[in-house]
């Protein structure tokens, strides 16, 4: 039984994968003119058609937001959601096929200069950051303006899409490390560090082995890795996120450098930031909330 579950789980990821093809083989011959419609007609198919992954994020929704939403916005963040999640993936693909100068055009960054001020402190830098609007765009973007930034990739449960991503970033030239091997990700990111680079940490999915905060008004796990990172190298810390904006721009925003008060209590020290981080992942969802990714996942558990 649990044999034939496991195989159709398997089938099921193959057939996603080669539809995932498709549509990326696809995009690639039309104009990004035709990205907007095209999201909107898969979103709203995907919305019908994935039963499962609707009710999860419709669930996360009621959790997250309770008597704040009606049933109809909750729905209708549901829906956009799905339409995000496309057009992301288009965009994706367009700056494969651009010149930078285009790719620019379709930036806008506010609070560069923390980042600068961050860097010039050659201590390396911890970047706070979630699974928010069109994420690997804003990542790649600072690659390209020569900001020395990486980040950690948590591995996708499909393998195929995992595969996919992680040799799309590489065309894209974007550093990165998988955690598919831990002690692998926990060392190049301290090498990093010490080189006085920048390391992304994506902390808003959950993490069994992290520390429990608040999270809208709920108990959650949530990593700890940005906050140890910065408390054992005594390096600055930022938060890097980004959301799409009404003219379908992306407004990247960078916050801080952040300031702790570091005490003899390791682990209070990195529960007090961990919360922190945590609080301003929340503001940018409360004004976003059909941009998070993480909708997908049990975020709440």
């Amino acid at each position: 039984m649990r044999k034939n579950k496991n195989l159709k789980k398997e089938i099921f990821r193959v057939i996603i994968y080669y539809l995932f093809l498709q549509v990326y083989y696809l995009s690639k011959f039309l104009p990004s003119i035709y990205y907007k419609y095209i999201s909107i007609l898969w979103g709203n198919f995907a919305f019908f058609v994935m039963r499962k992954s609707r009710k999860r994020i419709i669930k996360n929704l009621n959790i997250a937001f309770k008597d704040e939403l009606t049933k109809e916005e909750k729905e209708k963040i549901a829906r956009h959601f799905f339409s995000q999640i496309v057009l992301n993936f288009l965009e994706l693909i367009k700056i494969t096929k651009i010149p930078f100068s285009e790719y620019q055009k379709m930036m806008i960054v506010e609070g560069e200069e923390n980042l600068k001020k961050a860097l010039s402190e050659k201590k390396g830098v911890v970047g706070v950051c979630c699974h928010l609007g069109n994420f690997p765009i804003m990542q790649t973007f600072l690659a390209k303006k020569g900001y020395p930034i990486s980040m950690i990739v948590r591995h996708s449960n499909n393998i195929y899409l995992s595969r996919f991503n992680n040799r799309l970033l590489k065309q894209l030239k974007v550093p990165f490390v998988t955690k598919w091997n831990l002690k692998e990700a926990i060392d190049y990111s301290k090498k990093w560090i010490r080189k006085g680079g920048i390391v992304c940490f994506y902390l808003d999915q959950h993490a069994g082995n992290g520390v429990e905060v608040d999270f809208f008004g709920e108990k959650v796990f949530t990593p700890v890795g940005a906050g140890v990172f910065a408390r054992k190298y005594k390096c600055p810390v930022v938060g890097i996120f980004t959301y799409r904006i009404k003219n379908g721009k992306h407004k990247v925003v960078i916050e801080g450098p952040y300031k702790f008060n570091f005490t003899s209590d390791t682990r209070k020290d990195i529960e007090n930031m961990s919360a922190f981080f945590m609080k301003r992942v929340e503001h940018y969802i409360r004004k976003n909330p059909d941009q998070w990714f993480t909708w997908l996942h049990r975020r709440f558990r």
